[in-house]
């Protein structure tokens, strides 16, 4: 999507918004903009929040389960990560 609006943009326009770019880094003194110090801590804070995942033993068998918004899905016993690797629940009795 990125490159896409790249390869819309004229030469000329493109030289405009680094020329614009430049000239607001000279201004800049090393403060951050509030909004954009939390924003990045909030999205900092978002990502180290813990994964919560629920076992439910009162059941003929136990239940995993992970809120819907997880990045973990539940396969059986198996919580499969969003990259692919899984993690096998095994209980014992």
């Amino acid at each position: 999507m990125f490159e896409e609006a790249l390869d819309e943009i004229s030469d000329r326009d493109r030289e405009e918004a680094i020329a614009a770019h430049l000239a607001w880094g000279e201004t800049w003194h090393g403060d951050l903009p509030a909004d954009v110090f939390f924003g990045v801590w909030a999205n900092l804070v978002g990502q180290a929040k813990p994964l919560v995942i629920t076992v439910q033993l009162g059941t003929p068998e136990p239940v995993v389960t992970v809120p819907p918004d997880s990045p973990l899905t539940i396969e059986d016993n198996h919580i499969v990560l969003d990259d692919g690797r899984e993690l096998v629940i095994q209980f014992a009795s």
